[in-house]
């Protein structure tokens, strides 16, 4: 059950809290006592003991989030181990739940002293408007940002609390996310005034309404220890007599549903525990298969809205195996905010730097018998067309992309579609190695593109035009085309794709919010 584990939960039997919030279900008691204290410390230790050992057996990467009843983090003790946690080669992140409470300068030290890496830090900072001053609160965060220690800060979504969080989101700086929790003494739905104005201020926060059906098999990677030594899969669950298999009906918590890849957290992603997104400086976006469902004509609703959310923080581009002209009509209700991109896989890049001026850059199709293929290709019922243009500095259009379509769709499965479509592409010679083509065949049409080109080679050329690095930016594709682009770039990400896509990605969404 503890193999190959990416993320560890740890709570101990520490159950004290120096805050008594009304509405807190960890606020047990003021205090403990130096023998609860002096337990609790060994038996962190032994958690910290056995992850080590695990991670450098199995030499996988791993983070390691404490979500304590109460408040841990003004015990030496616990910045003690986190220190530890982070000298391990194999343990990406660490961190813990926190009021912030403690003293930042006097923790830091002692986290320092153990040789510590604050690179790999990471609280989860609540702000109790009952118990603690808002620029109190502030002043701590600034302090955190001063040690290089990464945070996110939140609150529950109390609708009378709702100009005091506003505030607190107006001081934060604007690279902070500030998380909304839903409000479960509340006994009543939020009002839609009370969403809008909550989700103006946290952008998930309707995430944290939804209902996640409990379900084990999608959180096979995250392990929750408690201080006894048993293990379960989240805070939340509650094992079956197998040990492994959830009873419950539905998660009912952030640290319970972020363990299921819920597709709205891809950019929590690799750990979404520690509740910190990481924006892109741009996205790459496939169209159909990725933004549109095989159905859609055109991006959703609610494809729509989250690519909007999405364009506050990055840029959005696309990378399509369509003509320029189709891949906008297509994506034409989020235009305002796409900056280009690469189409007809690669053939032409277009790149809007904001000035107004549209930037393109052609490769060149080198096949010349294009009158012969059309004769040939209508043969055996395939249509052919061609698209051209002009490159920048040139009056002469060249020939970028050529594509044969057959005439009548079959119902017949894809797969048999390209099966018939590279027959014919081997029977026209454009299999052939002195064809100097790049042939792509893809629900059973084959597509001719310039042996240079590729949606990589032309998202490279916009990283190079826009002064990105390649961990600037996310690609987002479906297809055996797409391959390329999701193994080169490290935030990859494969849309209810085949097995091939899957294997080249990073990241994989199963649902279809980019095409719901």
């Amino acid at each position: 059950m503890v193999q190959g584990i990416r993320q560890w939960y740890y709570r101990g039997s520490l159950d004290s809290c120096n805050y008594s919030c009304n509405y807190c279900p960890f606020s047990k008691k003021p205090g403990c006592s130096r023998e609860e204290l002096a337990e609790d410390e060994k038996s962190l230790i032994k958690f910290v003991d056995f992850v080590l050992q695990k991670a450098e057996t199995e030499k996988k990467n791993c983070a390691v989030q404490i979500v304590p009843y109460g408040e841990a983090l003004v015990h030496k003790y616990y910045w003690r181990e986190l220190a530890r946690l982070t000298c391990s080669p194999y343990i990406e992140a660490a961190g813990a739940q926190t009021n912030l409470s403690f003293d930042i300068h006097c923790m830091a030290g002692e986290f320092q002293r153990n040789n510590g890496e604050f690179a790999k830090l990471r609280l989860w900072c609540t702000f109790h408007p009952q118990m603690v001053a808002m620029d109190r609160f502030l002043q701590q965060c600034s302090q955190l940002s001063s040690y290089g220690i990464l945070y996110c800060a939140g609150t529950v979504g109390v609708p009378a609390q709702a100009g005091v969080i506003k505030r607190l989101r107006e001081k934060l700086p604007e690279d902070v996310y500030l998380w909304i929790n839903k409000m479960d003494g509340l006994k009543r739905r939020y009002t839609e005034e009370e969403t809008r104005i909550f989700s103006c201020i946290d952008e998930y926060f309707e995430t944290g309404l939804k209902h996640y059906k409990a379900d084990t098999t999608k959180c096979t990677d995250s392990l929750f220890a408690e201080a006894d030594g048993s293990l379960r899969r989240c805070n939340t669950c509650i094992p079956g007599k197998d040990g492994t298999a959830c009873t419950r009906k539905e998660c009912s918590c952030y640290l319970s549903y972020c363990n299921q890849q819920v597709p709205e957290l891809v950019f929590f992603n690799p750990y979404p525990a520690f509740r910190i997104p990481h924006y892109p400086k741009a996205a790459f976006f496939d169209v159909d298969g990725t933004l549109l469902g095989s159905r859609d004509r055109m991006v959703t609703e609610n494809t729509t809205k989250w690519l909007k959310r999405l364009a506050a923080h990055s840029r959005i581009f696309l990378a399509t195996s369509l003509p320029y002209r189709d891949a906008l009509r297509k994506t034409a209700p989020v235009a305002d905010i796409i900056s280009g991109g690469v189409f007809a896989h690669g053939g032409i890049c277009v790149t809007n730097k904001g000035t107004g001026t549209l930037h393109k850059k052609i490769y060149p199709l080198k096949y010349k018998e294009t009158d012969a293929l059309k004769e040939n290709a209508g043969r055996y019922g395939y249509n052919v067309h061609i698209y051209s243009g002009r490159p920048e500095g040139s009056a002469e259009k060249e020939i970028y992309k050529i594509t044969l379509s057959p005439r009548t769709i079959n119902k017949i499965p894809a797969a048999t579609q390209d099966k018939k479509a590279r027959s014919v592409a081997a029977k026209l010679g454009l299999l052939d190695k002195d064809a100097d083509v790049n042939v792509i065949i893809e629900d059973g049409c084959i597509q001719l593109t310039s042996t240079m080109a590729g949606k990589r080679e032309g998202i490279l050329h916009i990283c190079n035009i826009m002064g990105y690095k390649p961990e600037d930016i996310a690609v987002f594709g479906n297809s055996a085309s797409d391959v390329p682009m999701l193994k080169e770039f490290g935030f990859s990400v494969a849309v209810n794709a085949g097995r091939e896509a899957r294997q080249a990605a990073n990241y994989c969404i199963r649902s279809g919010l980019l095409h719901a």
